[in-house]
């Protein structure tokens, strides 16, 4: 598993309903600022569209929604490289983006920072699209609708000249409110495009592509965001979430479902009858921590991990499951290596549905009320309580206001909460719901720390930790190069032992050979009959499983194989960086012949350790060092070549002697290797024709 490190966040933006940036959309969270309205002729008509009848086939009950408005939007003012008749062609979440991530981008210091542009990603959060290619999908179909017309009856019963200037009037008062499609249609309406748009607009080179994770798209984006800054494939990220998606095909769909509130946004609140749509993009400007710290970056928050899960099965694809929910927040805690005690706020997905709302605080308490966290004590709140359900950006909404609450060391209020849910059991609840906006004592672990999370159609579930930026409070690990010393004993690099050592099969055998029996009931084979041998020998188990494992203080490693090991980690080596290949001798090896697995001698376990101390540590966590064959990443199943041997260890420790059997065999016997293709160990002369290895 990748390594997980504190993630910064060095630059952010949004545009948001009644905000065309992020300080408007800030202050109209600390304002508490209710930011729905109706919806207008200019996204669609609701006289056409819009029946208080919630059976009433292709109408919608709700015309309430979150709209952005206005946003800025100048790329000949930016210097952008977009024509017109491209820019024209754009869907509007397209531009929200663009704009968003060029104000973000400015936030974080660019384009006047160290970062090449070739090591910049951008990983955007999005579901199903924009609304343009709703509209274009209309125009290409239109001739269905017109023979439909022509196949009439009422219009058949005219004159032909009648039909034809009928059809043809209906035909050019369509096309005259329609765009025209053109070879900047398709590229203007895909939804992978929103992050190829800004990577090739603003010429970064890093990673582009969307995910879709319905609800948590922003925050799935951002999980993968972060893994790739762990993995170093890219020094800085921009990620987050952008939803545009309000025409009156969704508000129909979702209103067959039976989702929508025709009266407002309530989140936690008796009266809660569903939740309200609303649309807008939140995205950040992600570096490691250690490397902003470095660079002197004004550090808003720090992202710790980022938990997710699936509910699996349930009542419904669309239903919300406490299940999956408490997986993902607790993954989220404990990869962060945190007591879920310690958060003093919960950003929550808070939908504003009765039955959801209940939902999620049962997954809330189970988490943080069996962490120990005091009734009362998590400050609560939904962002969806100032401007709706965004969707796709949900999760990034929230983000950003949490984010900027660590920063400002405020708490902020969550609106229309009169009454609270009757189905929560709100006096032994860690949360508490906050109304009012207040500052953010520090906590008694002395630390502001919080969550957020965001759940999605499908049952997709993720959650995120979020922690005030303290400098130096997270020490960058110190990174051991090939030509320093190695790792001291006792310390954790990823040295682990084998998962078959200590097994109850292992103990067996090894009590077995112990005892001089064969390894096995009933096996009579050269590998069966070597048990008697081994103990004779001084052998106590199967040696070839004893490898290295991390923990409580010590490398556990066989006799012989000790001093090897302590010499390999022993302080600075005079050899110059690449000496691991050049130690090596030749022939005899096993092994990957490039890349970073050089290949280490099999009678050499000590180099092993020494090679593994030399990677960078987020290599290390990834390749455990198996010292059964000296080398990294061992596969039990390969092939060696056919001039290998596999020399034995020196025994670890001395058995008593036994006088030898007639079904063991004798250790002086002349051995050659096995005769048979596939295996190439040594048998003694008398077993030349088994294919058992000693």
């Amino acid at each position: 598993m990748t390594d997980v490190q504190p993630v910064a966040i060095v630059g952010l933006a949004a545009i948001m309903p009644m905000a065309p940036d992020g300080d408007a959309f800030w202050a109209n969270i600390t304002g508490g600022r209710y930011c729905i309205s109706e919806v207008t002729p200019d996204r669609w008509d609701s006289k056409l569209y819009y029946s208080p009848d919630h059976s009433a086939r292709d109408k919608t009950y709700s015309t309430i929604g979150g709209w952005v408005r206005e946003f800025e939007w100048d790329p000949i003012r930016w210097r952008l490289p977009i024509p017109p008749t491209v820019a024209a062609q754009m869907d509007e979440g397209q531009r929200w983006a663009l704009s968003a991530a060029r104000r973000a981008l400015m936030d974080a210091g660019w384009p006047n920072w160290s970062i090449d542009s070739d090591r910049v990603a951008v990983i955007l959060g999005n579901a199903i699209g924009g609304e343009k290619h709703y509209k274009s999908s209309m125009r290409i179909q239109l001739p269905e609708a017109l023979k439909r017309l022509q196949e009439s009856a009422t219009l058949q019963s005219l004159s032909p000249e009648v039909q034809v200037k009928i059809v043809e009037e209906a035909r050019a008062n369509y096309l005259d409110n329609m765009f025209e499609i053109t070879e900047d249609t398709m590229p203007g309406e895909l939804s992978n495009v929103i992050a190829g748009r800004i990577a090739n607009v603003l010429n970064l080179r890093g990673p582009n592509y969307t995910t879709d994770a319905a609800c948590a798209s922003g925050l799935a984006a951002l999980n993968s965001a972060i893994l790739g800054l762990n993995d170093h494939q890219y020094d800085a990220v921009i990620s987050g979430g952008i939803d545009r998606n309000m025409g009156v095909d969704a508000f129909v769909k979702f209103c067959k479902i039976g989702a929508l509130s025709a009266t407002g946004t309530r989140p936690f609140d008796a009266g809660a009858d569903g939740f309200v749509m609303g649309e807008g993009a939140a995205l950040f400007v992600l570096k490691r921590l250690e490397d902003a710290e470095r660079d002197g970056d004004k550090i808003y928050s720090v992202i710790l991990s980022v938990g997710g899960s699936s509910d699996g099965k349930g009542k419904g694809i669309t239903a919300p499951n406490p299940v999956g929910q408490k997986l993902a927040v607790a993954r989220a805690w404990e990869r962060a290596g945190l007591d879920p005690a310690t958060a003093s706020a919960i950003e929550a997905h808070g939908t504003s549905t009765s039955v959801g709302d209940a939902t999620e605080l049962e997954s809330l308490t189970a988490i943080f009320g069996a962490a120990g966290a005091k009734p009362g004590s998590i400050a609560l709140g939904s962002v969806k309580s100032n401007i709706g359900h965004l969707k796709a950006s949900a999760g990034t909404a929230g983000l950003f206001k949490m984010v900027k609450s660590l920063h400002e060391k405020v708490l902020t209020p969550s609106l229309n909460f009169v009454n609270p849910n009757p189905n929560v059991d709100w006096d032994t609840s860690p949360c508490k719901v906050n109304t009012t906006l207040r500052p953010w004592e520090t906590p008694e672990s002395g630390i502001r720390r919080g969550g957020v999370s965001a759940f999605g159609f499908g049952g997709t579930n993720f959650h995120v930790v979020v922690e005030e930026h303290i400098p130096g409070r997270h020490k960058p690990r110190p990174k051991v190069y090939r030509g320093s010393g190695g790792p001291r004993i006792g310390d954790r690099h990823g040295i682990r032992r084998c998962s078959s050592q200590g097994s109850p099969a292992w103990r067996a055998r090894a009590r077995r050979t112990r005892r001089g029996r064969p390894a096995r009931s009933g096996d009579h084979s050269p590998r069966g009959r070597q048990g008697g041998h081994r103990a004779r020998a001084g052998r106590t188990g199967p040696s070839h499983r004893q490898c290295a494992r991390p923990g409580r203080g010590r490398l556990r490693l066989g006799r012989r194989t000790r001093g090897q090991a302590r010499q390999a980690l022993q302080g600075p080596r005079e050899r110059q960086p690449g000496d691991l290949q050049d130690a090596a001798p030749a022939g005899r090896l096993h092994g990957p012949r490039s890349g970073s697995e050089a290949r280490v001698p099999l009678h050499r376990p000590g180099l092993a350790v020494r090679q593994h101390a030399a990677r960078p540590a987020h290599e290390r966590a990834d390749r455990p060092v198996d010292l059964r064959r000296g080398r990294q990443g061992h596969d039990p199943a390969a092939r060696p070549p056919a001039d290998v041997v596999h020399l034995r260890r020196r025994p670890m420790t001395r058995a008593r002697s036994r006088p030898p059997t007639s079904n063991s065999c004798r250790p002086r016997s002349p051995s050659r290797l096995c005769s048979r293709p596939t295996c190439h160990s040594l048998v003694c002369s008398r077993h030349t024709g088994s294919s058992r290895t000693w």
